[in-house]
């Protein structure tokens, strides 16, 4: 069973990965528009393009990426779509072997990773501050009952806000070192 709700896709099974794909996708449209306008205009500098993409690209990206559970896929999903950007941005292309890593630096924006995690704990501490009766605080709060279905289990919500807090991002190594 799928329904549309506010433009998201929503399914009975938990599928997320075809709506963590068409979010980049809608955000790459919008950057379309403003390539000529805004990207490739050399009288704008990077530090306005940045600041452009992260009040109106971005945003659109990472549309209810803090509500939903992260794979290792919507990571890598929306890391790609930030630098498809950024790379216009910076005037660059794949062609030019320019590390992300400088591109960043370049347009001073942080991991779009990290910037769905904090947005994350922000949630949680909202639905911390809800009253007891409210439905999303219950939902966070409680288990179902019975039994789970066979099979290594879905990630959760709940799960990878455990695993982020207890990670550390070690940038040199490009990996996530877990502290439990």
């Amino acid at each position: 069973m799928k329904f549309k709700y506010v433009c998201i896709e929503l399914s009975g099974y938990g599928d997320i990965e075809t709506e963590v794909r068409q979010q980049p996708t809608k955000a790459m449209r919008v950057a379309g528009y403003l390539n000529d306008n805004i990207w490739k205009n050399k009288y704008i500098g990077v530090k306005v393009k940045s600041r452009i993409y992260k009040a109106v690209v971005r945003p659109i990206m990472t549309y209810t990426a803090e509500t939903r559970s992260a794979t290792a896929k919507t990571r890598k999903s929306l890391e790609t779509g930030e630098m498809k950007i950024l790379r216009k941005i910076a005037g660059k292309t794949l062609l030019d072997r320019e590390r992300s890593d400088n591109i960043k630096q370049t347009c001073k924006v942080g991991s779009i990773n990290e910037w769905v995690l904090s947005r994350r704990r922000e949630w949680n501490e909202h639905i911390g501050r809800m009253d007891e009766g409210r439905i999303v605080r219950s939902a966070r709060d409680k288990s179902p009952l019975g039994r789970r279905s066979t099979g290594r289990p879905r990630k959760r919500w709940c799960d990878i806000l455990t695993i982020d807090s207890n990670c550390r991002h070690d940038v040199k190594n490009e990996q996530a070192i877990c502290l439990i």
